[in-house]
């Protein structure tokens, strides 16, 4: 990802944590902050390739259970 998508998805992130703040949890906040916290990390801080997918996966990981909290997803599968 270049660095224009990056600030585009933090943005998305900060905007998306700050609307649905009321209906997380702590546990599911602290994670979305891990997760901007990585993408931020990896927009200012360019890493080897291999280095840069693990972090990229460990920020969907935790976009995806903010995401699932959020949405009450489960109750519904």
């Amino acid at each position: 990802m270049d660095a224009q998508t990056l600030t585009n998805v933090i943005n998305g992130l900060k905007k998306t944590r700050d609307v649905c703040s009321s209906q997380l949890d702590i546990g599911a906040l602290k994670e979305l902050d891990g997760a901007i916290a990585l993408l931020e990390q990896l927009r200012d801080h360019p890493q080897s390739t291999a280095e840069a997918h693990a972090l990229k996966v460990r920020a969907l990981q935790a976009v995806a259970a903010v995401v699932s909290i959020a949405t009450n997803l489960r109750d519904w599968l």
